[in-house]
């Protein structure tokens, strides 16, 4: 399986896109700006993560792992 990002700056592409990938019968999802879908998961180590920081138990991350987040989540 390939997945396919595409960025859309114009709202009123999007119902086009939706009709061709509609007419090709592939499967998609739309995020607005703003929505990411985090996972259980994701939400929890973020929740013990602020909590390790405000007791003074953080330990120092990889930039390059760090980098790879915001790129998931913000491209």
């Amino acid at each position: 399986m390939t997945t396919l990002t595409v960025n859309i700056q114009n709202e009123k592409d999007l119902p086009v896109l939706q009709e061709i990938l509609n007419r090709f019968g592939l499967a998609y999802t739309v995020n607005a700006d703003g929505e990411y879908p985090f996972t259980e998961l994701e939400i929890a180590s973020l929740v013990n993560t602020k909590q390790d920081f405000i007791e003074g138990r953080t330990t120092a991350r990889n930039w390059d792992e760090i980098e790879e987040d915001l790129n998931r989540a913000y491209n």
